[in-house]
């Protein structure tokens, strides 16, 4: 599997794989309420995940899409969110969750952000867990809610790197 940055001027052919990927994303059940301008986020993609302050990935293995994920800038210098963090269902429980979400704060790290947000349902209690595994933890709110309930998490980037122990050690 490979991780791919998705070009800012939108012109190359991942730009329709990530389109394709988050379409399937807002299809999910726990997104209802929580995902309202759908229609114009996906039309104006690559924005707002462009560099240098964000970036839109895809995770491709033998052609085939995977999964993708976005950084965006929240409060910059400092702060970056994390957003739209798919893996297909085929692709599930093998870390390419966890390999995209380290690439989000590996490019988050290189923008100069010292801290990641997100915000999540809280019945992804698989995501849920990788988040806490990966050194995220709970904070208030910090951006409106409405009726629809969320988990809203944060890790500081200059943290010790959690181990992966999803790689073979180097010999």
């Amino acid at each position: 599997m490979h991780i791919e940055l998705v070009a800012a001027d939108g012109g190359d052919r991942l730009l329709e794989v990530a389109r394709m990927l988050m379409a399937e994303y807002a299809a999910m059940p726990h997104i209802t309420g929580r995902w309202l301008t759908i229609d114009a986020d996906l039309a104006a993609l690559p924005a707002p995940f462009v560099p240098p302050l964000g970036a839109l990935l895809v995770a491709v293995e033998d052609g085939q899409p995977l999964a993708c994920g976005a950084l965006s800038p929240l409060e910059p210098p400092a702060i970056a969110e994390l957003k739209r963090v798919y893996v297909r269902p085929s692709a599930r429980g093998r870390g390419v969750g966890e390999a995209m979400t380290r690439a989000l704060m590996d490019r988050a790290r290189g923008a100069g952000y010292s801290r990641v947000r997100l915000d999540t349902a809280p019945e992804l209690t698989a995501a849920l867990a990788l988040y806490r595994r990966l050194g995220f933890h709970e904070i208030a709110p910090y951006h409106e809610v409405g009726a629809v309930e969320f988990v809203f998490l944060e890790r500081v980037l200059d943290l010790p790197e959690v181990p992966d122990v999803t790689r073979s050690p180097s010999p």
